[in-house]
Order: C-alpha cells, then sequence, then structure tokens
C-alpha cells in the first residue's frame, strides 16, 4: 500500500504544480459537458481532484451525474504531462465553498458546474532531454516530447 501512496503522492504533487487541464467526458446521452479547459480547484488525498466545467444553459439538470472523464494536465515550459481518467460525478456547491475558491464570480455560478473525479488510471510523461539551445532543436525536442517522450509511466489506481 506504501507504494500506492507514493505513486498517487507523485501524481498529486504533479497536479497541483499543472493545476490546468484540458477536460473531456464520455457521456452517454444526447446532453453532454463540453470540452474545455479546467483549473483544478482542490487534489485530496484519496485521489479525488474538484474542478469547475461550464455547462450551457439549464442543461445541467439534464446531464447523467456519474460519468467517466479524462484530464490532460500540460503547461508550456514544463517537461512533464499528465493524462487522468476516472469516474466523476456533478456534484451540488450549495454553500459556494468552491465557487469561493475558484476565480469564477457568482454571476458566472448558473453556467458552471462542479466536478469531482476519481483518478482509476494516470499515464505520466516526462522528457528529460529539455537543455536544447537552438529554435531548431527546441523544436525538435517537442516533437519528441509528444510523440517519443524519453519517460512514460503508468500508475493504476482501481
Amino acid at each position: 500500500m506504501l507504494y500506492h501512496d507514493h505513486n498517487l503522492s507523485f501524481i498529486q504533487d504533479k497536479i497541483k504544480d499543472i493545476s490546468i487541464a484540458l477536460f473531456k467526458s464520455e457521456i452517454n446521452s444526447e446532453l453532454q459537458l463540453p470540452n474545455n479547459i479546467i483549473q483544478t480547484l482542490k487534489v485530496e488525498d484519496d485521489g479525488h481532484i474538484w474542478f469547475f466545467t461550464s455547462c450551457t444553459g439549464n442543461h445541467a439538470q439534464s446531464i447523467e451525474k456519474s460519468f467517466y472523464a479524462y484530464l490532460d494536465f500540460y503547461k508550456k515550459g514544463t517537461d512533464c504531462r499528465i493524462q487522468l481518467s476516472g469516474k466523476a460525478s456533478i456534484i451540488e456547491d450549495n454553500d459556494g465553498e468552491f465557487l469561493t475558491i475558484s476565480n469564477y464570480s457568482k454571476s458566472t455560478a448558473s453556467r458552471l458546474v462542479l466536478v469531482k473525479m476519481k483518478i482509476m488510471q494516470a499515464e505520466y510523461f516526462e522528457n528529460r532531454n529539455s537543455t536544447n539551445h537552438s529554435w531548431k532543436e527546441k523544436l525538435k525536442g517537442a516533437f519528441q516530447h509528444f510523440f517519443f517522450s524519453e519517460s512514460h509511466r503508468v500508475y493504476d489506481f482501481n
């Protein structure tokens, strides 16, 4: 169990460091949550991530409350990328706790839904050769980072 906790702590630290991700939901209904950029609000020790995502109109009431989701964390200028997948749920922020710690105003709250996602699998990519000097080398390094990553680890938290 210690190995599991160490891996989860490693992923949590990277998520907190990067904070921004591309969100994609996998919902089996006509109404979908849009793919968009999210900012992590909270990362819990049990592997849950909390964030807001947009939901146009009053569709939030009609969308499935539990679904599978993906988060892709990447920050320009860093040498790592994290792809997460797991079970997500739409949660009511009745007391406004999460809206308070977010960058969103109360006027935008009606267009947002709070999502809590349990990390089931994480993939970590790291480009260890990040000391390129010329623009050609930087471009080459960027392509290698996305297609031929030198370090790739998969963590399973089921």
